[in-house]
């Protein structure tokens, strides 16, 4: 995980991951108040990660032979799994810049 630019502070998993999934909302360093933002890059890699599971979660849709009503559903879940599943493995890739006020 990154590290606060201006006091080393490591930043959680659980700040960065809700940050990430409320729409890139700037969040703030525990220690010495920073204010961090992502960066375009992290953007790209966000929507990468949305676009990925959904095509995996279509193709797994139309390559089964089951009722609509099932597929369906079984899209929605494997969707919303392989979303969440993706974005925490992602989020070791994700840089932040810091924003000078």
């Amino acid at each position: 995980m990154k590290n606060c630019k201006k006091c080393k502070n490591p930043f959680s998993s659980k700040l960065v991951y809700k940050s990430f999934w409320k729409g890139y909302k700037d969040f703030k360093c525990f220690n010495c108040q920073t204010n961090y933002q992502f960066n375009s890059k992290d953007r790209l890699i966000g929507g990468m990660t949305v676009g990925t599971s959904t095509f995996l979660s279509g193709l797994l849709m139309f390559t089964l032979t089951l009722e609509l009503i099932t597929k369906l559903g079984l899209g929605i879940l494997s969707s919303a799994v392989l979303c969440i599943c993706l974005s925490l493995f992602s989020i070791k890739f994700l840089e932040f810049k810091s924003i000078k006020k």
